[in-house]
C-alpha cells in the first residue's frame, strides 16, 4: 500500500509535470494559430525538425479523420479514467505515476483542441523519417504510452510473479 504522504507528494509532483506539459502545448498552439497560417512553414531545427502549421481533424496519423467531436470526448472520458486510476489505485511505482501523468496530460491537451476548434494543431515535422506531423500531447502520449508498456514487461513484479506462480516458480 502506498503511503498517504508518499501518494501525496507524487500526485504534487505529477499534476505540476501534466501541468507544465499542459501549458506549453497550450502556449505553442496558441502561437501557432495566431501568428501563422495552416500549411505555413514556421521553422526548423536543422537535420532534425520542421515546424509547420498542420489542423488535423482524426487521431494519429490522421485515422478517423473528421470525427472531431467523438474523439474529443473520448479524450475527456479517458483523461476522467486516468484520474479515477490515480485516485482509487495509487500508482505506487514512477513508472506508472509518469504514464499515467504523460497520457492525461497528452489527452487532455488534444481535448481541448477537438472541442474548442474541431481540429487539432499539429506542428513538428521529423526531418529524417517520414511520419505525421505532430504536437506536445501528441509527444506526451506516445512516451506515457512506452512508459506504460515498459514498466508492464520489464517492471510490473505483480504480474511476473502471478506467472511465475501459475508456472510453479518461485
Amino acid at each position: 500500500m502506498v503511503k498517504k504522504k508518499s501518494f501525496a507528494a507524487a500526485t504534487l509532483i505529477w499534476a505540476a509535470a501534466a501541468a507544465v506539459i499542459i501549458a506549453a502545448d497550450r502556449i505553442i498552439k496558441h502561437i501557432v494559430m495566431t501568428n501563422y497560417s495552416e500549411g505555413s512553414r514556421i521553422g526548423e531545427l536543422p537535420g532534425f525538425f520542421d515546424f509547420i502549421y498542420v489542423r488535423n481533424t482524426g487521431a494519429a496519423f490522421s485515422l478517423f479523420s473528421d470525427m472531431t467531436l467523438i474523439l474529443g470526448i473520448v479524450s475527456i472520458l479517458f483523461c476522467i479514467c486516468a484520474a479515477v486510476y490515480w485516485f482509487v489505485k495509487k500508482p505506487d511505482r514512477a513508472m506508472k505515476q509518469a504514464a499515467v501523468a504523460l497520457l492525461f496530460a497528452g489527452a487532455l491537451g488534444n481535448a481541448v483542441d477537438r472541442i474548442f476548434y474541431g481540429y487539432v494543431v499539429d506542428f513538428i515535422s521529423i526531418k529524417w523519417f517520414d511520419f505525421p506531423v505532430f504536437n506536445i500531447a501528441d509527444a506526451a502520449i506516445v512516451a506515457g504510452a512506452v512508459t506504460a508498456v515498459v514498466y508492464v514487461m520489464f517492471f510490473d513484479r505483480e504480474k511476473k510473479g502471478s506467472l511465475d506462480e501459475q508456472r510453479g516458480e518461485n
